[in-house]
């Protein structure tokens, strides 16, 4: 079978099992969480946050970017658990390497589509503060939205995030694979967290820890100076991580004995 269609129906196949499961409304819902509740407190305390001029987009950008790179760390968590907890539930791994397709095939299809679901999800948490800004223009016209702005920052910012996040989401992904135990991988991801909010205050090799890199690459949104290209080598780390991670964990899953 020529690879890039057993790469095809290996993608089908993993999003075919996703068809009944609540991981497809997570994908959306957990986008709308924060724009949500940035419109409620627009609509309710506008006025107090504008209170000293400025532009509402950069109010809302900040309001929207801050948070995210705080609670996204743990919806790549919750993704990985998913992408792999369906075999381990049903106990089907021997199933899904009785099919036609490679144990490499397998391996990068879940891949492609834990991948997918990471970035479809903040290309979605774009879309829905930008649906926040267009809101509040026509609903409360006095704070100034129909200002100009460059909103494509709203989906570069998106997009860096995504770039950033491959590093510690690899890991999530070897970890969901690894531990029948769902508890293990998830404890595990939050105790990276952690471990990096700690050692940010002080420890000169913190811009190493995996579970920083979209904080430290994104850097203070709200700074003056603020530049998307500033802090790139978060975004070498992360992708070159991702990449051995990735291959390494291939490897591993080729000589895997599933009993």
């Amino acid at each position: 079978m020529n690879s890039a269609i057993a790469l095809k129906r290996g993608i089908s196949a993993e999003l075919y099992k996703f068809r009944r499961t609540f991981i497809l409304w997570f994908l959306v819902l957990a986008p709308a969480f924060i724009p949500v509740i940035n419109l409620i407190i627009f609509l309710s305390r506008g006025d107090v946050i504008m209170k000293d001029g400025g532009n509402p987009w950069e109010n809302l950008l900040k309001f929207s970017i801050d948070p995210a790179t705080f609670l996204f760390p743990f919806f790549v968590m919750i993704v990985a658990l998913f992408v792999n907890s369906i075999e381990y539930n049903s106990n089907t791994w021997k199933l899904i390497y009785t099919q036609p397709l490679s144990r490499t095939v397998v391996y990068l299809s879940k891949v492609k589509v834990f991948a997918f679901m990471i970035f479809s999800s903040l290309m979605l948490f774009g879309v829905f503060s930008l649906l926040v800004g267009y809101i509040l223009q026509f609903a409360t016209p006095d704070l100034g939205f129909d200002q100009a702005f460059d909103v494509s920052i709203f989906f570069k910012l998106s997009f860096k995030i995504f770039l950033t996040t491959m590093g510690y989401a690899s890991i999530q992904f070897w970890l969901s694979q690894h531990f029948k135990n769902l508890i293990v991988s998830l404890g595990i991801g939050i105790a990276g967290l952690i471990s990096f909010m700690i050692v940010v205050n002080g420890w000169e090799y913190a811009g190493y820890h995996p579970y920083g890199y979209h904080i430290l690459g994104l850097g203070q949104v709200a700074d003056p100076n603020f530049s998307l290209w500033n802090n790139m080598e978060y975004v070498y780390r992360s992708l070159g991580l991702a990449a051995v991670i990735y291959i390494l964990g291939g490897i591993e899953n080729l000589k895997k004995r599933i009993i």
